[in-house]
């Protein structure tokens, strides 16, 4: 119970931090806005010559963009580089004396952050959807509503351990920024972040559907804008949890032996 009062007052304090920088949200919504623009102009020109591409109309690919960007909003983690900040310049050091984990730490600063994406970008993602298709929005039953933010909230941790590997290998490597920025992209292709997978080429997309990526953000748009079944449920848990439980060994594993070689080298 002790342990659990000390995440909480963390998240208390980091809500407070990240709504006092409203500057930085609004920048960050912004950008995400700046490529759903992009590719509206790019898949209006495409859609000129075309009234439906595999069955997908103009309207219905759109929308899945911008859910796939609200999405994409929520769930990448930012944190990476204090991570790597914090092994560099020698900060690690006070959470090896502190009776707090570092990466339940991590986890907490990372979801009062997305917390507060969560609750405004919903707010103004409906006011889109209102506005650009007139309240009709396609999406399944009540129960379909309630699946996709369990699935964001599921994308939002197997996420955050992607990323949380990546910051943890500071303690051996000591630039990863090219290996983030290429994982992030590779994640957003991936995941179905620039477009819906089933636009792919039939070899591709059976690769994807066995990968957890279309997990993150494919999986839970199509699930609100077009439903899903008892079936494809399964399957997705039966696929994510093997991997979100294997990134949490892995984690484990690495910040265990990274302390070790800090401590061995004189950190």
């Amino acid at each position: 119970m002790k342990a659990l009062k000390k995440y909480v007052s963390v998240y208390r304090l980091m809500w407070k931090q990240v709504t006092d920088y409203r500057f930085e949200f609004l920048a960050e919504l912004v950008c995400t806005f700046i490529p759903v623009i992009a590719l509206y102009y790019l898949w209006s020109d495409i859609y000129i010559a075309e009234n439906s591409i595999k069955g997908m109309k103009f309207g219905e690919i759109f929308l899945y963009i911008v859910v796939a960007r609200f999405i994409s909003m929520i769930i990448t983690p930012n944190f990476i580089f204090e991570i790597m900040g914090d092994i560099q310049s020698g900060e690690i050091q006070h959470f090896i004396c502190k009776p707090i984990n570092y990466i339940r730490y991590s986890f907490v600063k990372y979801i009062a952050e997305k917390s507060r994406s969560m609750l405004f970008c919903s707010i103004i993602y409906i006011v889109i959807f209102a506005f650009l298709f007139k309240g009709k929005i396609f999406y399944g039953s009540g129960v379909d509503i309630i699946l996709f933010f369990v699935e964001v909230m599921v994308a939002m941790v197997f996420y955050f351990q992607i990323a949380m590997v990546i910051g943890l290998l500071s303690f051996w490597i000591y630039e990863i920024s090219s290996w983030y920025y290429t994982l992030t992209f590779a994640i957003e292709f991936l995941a179905g972040g620039l477009f819906p997978l089933t636009l792919l080429p039939e070899s591709v997309s059976n690769i994807c559907r066995y990968m957890p990526f279309q997990y993150m953000i494919y999986f839970p748009a199509r699930t609100l804008l077009m439903g899903t079944d008892r079936t494809e449920v399964i399957r997705y848990f039966y696929v994510i949890v093997p991997w979100i439980v294997g990134l949490g060994i892995l984690l484990e594993v690495l910040w265990k032996n990274g302390l070790k070689h800090y401590e061995l080298i004189g950190g």
